[in-house]
């Protein structure tokens, strides 16, 4: 049984990569790309660390790609 446990959690854990969101200004045709700099076993945190970052973004007008 704590296998099976130990196994679910490593998959939960890994399972939930956090992608990078890419920007665009549409003014300068600069981009930025958010990323999380958590480690990957923490996913929840990596996601929000790129929202934080997509937000400001966009507050200054960015588009998302």
């Amino acid at each position: 049984m704590l296998r099976i446990a130990t196994a679910f959690l490593i998959t939960t854990a890994l399972a939930g990569c956090a992608t990078p969101a890419v920007f665009r200004d549409p003014t300068s045709g600069q981009v930025a790309q958010c990323n999380a700099t958590t480690p990957g076993i923490f996913p929840i945190i990596a996601q929000h660390e790129i929202d934080n970052c997509s937000l400001a973004y966009a507050k200054m007008g960015w588009v998302k790609q």
